[in-house]
């Protein structure tokens, strides 16, 4: 069997992915659903840095080989870091709604549209009960701040990868997509207008994209 790691939103979780298991084990996929830092039991610090929870994930991949990534979000972003980190133990990877950093100082597309801070807080004190209340305001800084050594690193990423983008009702600069797709060798970008979880909005129209991206002979 070949291993395939989904990776959760912030403020999410494992279970976001539990539809969908059946499907990818019939597919002959092994499932591994990792909790990511600051989420549920996972460990709590701060703050909470991109290069933590991708370091995580590399250490949650020792003993496996070549694995393929399905994440959302956050997710989407640590999946991408992992291929960044070590491209030639990712077989592929499909990135939902990936939120894209900038690259310099010089470039002023934010990730995200910006949030009040009483917004932020408002937001992690709803969701306190699934991870810690900080976590989405460290985070949002962060993928605010320049990636130069992840966007240099995206024309190493050889895997098939497939970049799901939302469509006008999510909260992402849609537009940064095609831009990445330009730069990974094996990239393309297919759009399902759904916002910005469109596993949970559109549950039948992700699977039948995702499913036929992820079939590889002898499944």
């Amino acid at each position: 069997m070949r291993d395939l790691v989904c990776l959760h939103a912030g403020t999410s979780g494992p279970s976001t992915w539990d539809r969908f298991v059946p499907e990818f084990e019939a597919m002959g996929y092994r499932v591994h659903r990792p909790t990511l830092l600051g989420h549920g039991s996972a460990p709590r610090r701060r703050p909470y840095r991109l290069d933590d929870f991708r370091d995580q994930v590399l250490r949650e991949l020792d003993g496996l080989d070549r694995v393929t990534f399905v994440g959302n979000s956050l997710g989407a972003f640590v999946a991408s870091a992992v291929a960044v980190a070590e491209p030639d133990r990712v077989e592929r990877l499909v990135l939902e709604e990936l939120p894209i950093p900038p690259r310099d100082a010089q470039d002023s597309p934010p990730t995200v549209r910006p949030m009040p801070p009483l917004a932020l807080l408002a937001a992690g004190w709803l969701t306190r009960r699934r991870c810690d209340p900080r976590l989405l305001r460290d985070v949002i800084a962060d993928l605010r701040r320049p990636q130069p050594e992840w966007w240099a690193g995206l024309s190493t990423i050889r895997s098939p990868t497939m970049l799901l983008a939302g469509g006008p009702r999510s909260h992402l600069d849609q537009s940064r997509f095609d831009l990445l797709a330009n730069l990974m060798p094996s990239a393309t970008v297919a759009t399902i207008e759904a916002g910005h979880r469109i596993h949970s909005h559109t549950p039948e129209r992700w699977l039948a994209t995702v499913r036929t991206f992820l079939a590889f002979k002898g499944a």
